[in-house]
């Protein structure tokens, strides 16, 4: 099938081409903020808002995280942080995606995610120590449609996808647990594991219009829907609270515009928000599982360059707003509604075109 006409491409669209995992996230960490990085990636800038039919992209995409600020609800205190200062949360993920295009309207993807996780913070033994887990995280499969003909749509169109995580990354890479009476060994915190042990279904809905020549605006939302209750990894050694398996969700909308067309680089700037919410839409557990539930809205600054048939992007989300609500647990339990935050988060990709 012959590609789409060529003005199809002029201007890039940073908003369909980054998700953030939420992240961490379409399987983003139910630790503090939602930091794991697993969502299917849909990245790419000019000449990529339409994929044309029998056409391959291969992406490979990175995320920087790194909190070191405490909250509670809205409020920064790191002096009701473990031990009176900030845990220090420290991931770095890789995703590989590959795309394939069956028509001009209909395409579906694989993202395969690695991450490198680090914590560290005051442990009960009132000394700082650090957990480390790292390895392959949940595998995402996703199929997308446009609602209306590209070819005939060249200026705005609007695309559904549905797709689903594989729990294929561990959720309980062991390391040790420094309590009062001493360490032992014990699954790493599950903000930095690579998994979150539990299947979910991803609904996202992707949309962009041109509204002059050289500029355009985006939006993009995504909800990740996790049956399972909880984790099979308890909160603590002997406690007999588990670790939420949570609902996730991701929205983005912004502006576009091609500042040089012929180098093909576009800057864009928009908002996003990124969330883990207080009540499930199925699975139960949101009354009697650790939940970090909260959310994060971001400025969300971005530029891509495309040479040839490759397309770079960076975004870099800086953070506005927390609020770390409390779960129905805490709300309960009278517990503290605290969690670490980063101040921004860096995502940068290449995309390939085949």
């Amino acid at each position: 099938m012959a590609r789409l006409p060529s003005t199809s491409f002029k201007l890039s669209v940073p908003g369909l081409a980054i998700l953030c995992f939420l992240v961490s996230s379409s399987g983003f960490a139910q630790g503090c903020e939602p930091i794991r990085f697993t969502t299917p990636v849909n990245l790419g800038g000019a000449g990529s808002v339409y994929q044309p039919a029998n056409e391959w992209q291969l992406t490979l995409a990175y995320r920087r995280l790194r909190s070191e600020d405490w909250f509670v609800g809205s409020n920064e205190n790191p002096a009701l942080a473990p031990g009176g200062q900030s845990p220090v949360f420290s991931i770095h993920t890789i995703v590989a995606n590959v795309a394939y295009a069956f028509r001009d309207r209909y395409r579906a993807h694989i993202s395969v995610p690695v991450s490198f996780g680090s914590l560290t913070r005051t442990w009960p033994d009132k000394e700082k120590h650090e957990q480390n887990a790292n390895g392959i995280g949940d595998v995402s499969i996703m199929g997308e449609a446009w609602l209306l003909a590209p070819k005939t749509h060249e200026t705005g169109n609007v695309s559904v996808g549905l797709g689903v995580k594989i729990p294929t990354g561990s959720h309980k890479i062991q390391d040790t647990y420094y309590g009062a009476s001493g360490p032992v060994e014990f699954p790493a915190d599950q903000t930095i594991q690579p998994g979150d042990g539990g299947w979910a279904m991803i609904a996202q809905v992707n949309a962009f219009r041109k509204f002059r020549e050289r500029l355009a605006g985006y939006a993009f939302g995504s909800y990740m829907v996790s049956p399972k209750a909880r984790s099979d990894v308890a909160f603590a050694p002997s406690s007999p609270t588990y670790w939420s398996v949570p609902d996730v969700y991701s929205a983005r909308a912004g502006a576009a515009y091609s500042l040089l067309p012929d180098q093909g680089l576009t800057v864009s700037l928009g908002g996003r928000i990124d969330g883990i919410p207080v009540h499930d839409l199925m699975g139960g557990g949101d009354s009697d599982t650790i939940k970090r539930t909260s959310y994060v809205v971001f400025a969300d600054p971005g530029l891509s360059l495309t040479r040839g048939s490759g397309t770079f992007t960076l975004t870099v989300p800086y953070r506005l707003r927390v609020n770390r609500q409390k779960s129905l647990l805490e709300s309960r339990t009278d517990g503290l509604n605290a969690g670490g935050f980063a101040k921004y988060l860096v995502f940068a990709s290449y995309m390939h075109r085949l």
